[in-house]
């Protein structure tokens, strides 16, 4: 009885050094976790294009090219080496594994400034390397890691929570109105919702020009009437006249500030 107490402990004691050791194994080889993804990989032909792992691969409408246009709305998703779970096609000449929802290391410059933990990630002009995401538009995900480097040419690596999406709310000198429309109106359908949105947005700006110049239209017409038959109250008239293209600017400022709160809610 005695032993057969002995032999369990020391069974108990091995198996606890063995998690240990796993542990200590996991926690001291970061190579590990960078080599395979969580997420869901598809392999994908690539054709002749030379990619790595880290490249932000875009699509087309014809097929899959690196990514050169910074905020381009068509980010389809990472190249990685390996993933925990993945969908291959083995007849494919030249195919890589590409994440488009998942955790994965991302290659990154801080052309558009250094990224801290918890900023956007969007592409950029360099070819398949992504960058500090600084106004409104189509955004890779979230960067997990800091990349402060010295050379904002310098190409590095992140860990980068991937969420393909487009923010609005993001703050920058070279945010306008007409950009986010153009790059809504680019976008694809990844959501029914962020599509009305914009559909919504141009269309309140649209309308409001229209009421606007309308508007205009028939109060100049008219106070060039009315000075033709009445000279002598001109200056009244053109008083009426500069009051209605005050109120023509309101209604087509005011349509724009609708339509930039339909874009940021």
């Amino acid at each position: 009885m005695p032993a057969f107490r002995v032999n369990n402990r020391l069974k108990f004691a091995a198996f606890g050094l063995s998690l240990l050791a796993l542990f200590f194994f996991i926690k001291t080889s970061p190579s590990l976790a960078q080599v395979i993804s969580p997420g869901m990989a598809v392999s994908i032909d690539v054709g002749e294009l030379e990619v790595q792992s880290g490249d932000i691969i875009c699509s087309d409408g014809e097929g899959f090219i690196l990514c050169t246009e910074p905020y381009s709305t068509g980010i389809y998703g990472v190249v990685i080496e390996n993933s925990a779970l993945s969908i291959n096609i083995e007849n494919e000449s030249n195919h890589a594994l590409i994440i488009s929802n998942g955790i994965a290391e991302v290659r990154v410059s801080a052309v558009n400034g250094s990224i801290s933990a918890g900023d956007l990630i969007t592409t950029s002009e360099s070819a398949g390397v992504g960058q500090l995401a600084d106004r409104s538009g189509y955004v890779l995900g979230t960067s997990m890691d800091a990349f402060e480097p010295q050379n904002p040419e310098e190409v590095g690596t992140v860990l980068v929570a991937i969420q393909i999406h487009p923010a609005a709310g993001l703050s920058g000198a070279r945010t306008n109105l007409v950009q986010v429309l153009r790059q809504g109106l680019q976008a694809p359908l990844f959501d029914p919702l962020d599509s009305l949105r914009y559909v919504l947005a141009a269309l309140i700006v649209l309308t409001s020009f229209i009421l606007g110049f309308i508007y205009f239209g028939r109060a100049a017409g008219s106070g060039i009437e009315a000075i033709g038959r009445n000279p002598m109250a001109s200056r009244k008239i053109q008083f009426a006249v500069l009051l209605h293209v005050l109120i023509t600017i309101v209604i087509v400022l005011s349509g724009l500030f609708l339509a930039y709160l339909v874009l940021l809610l």
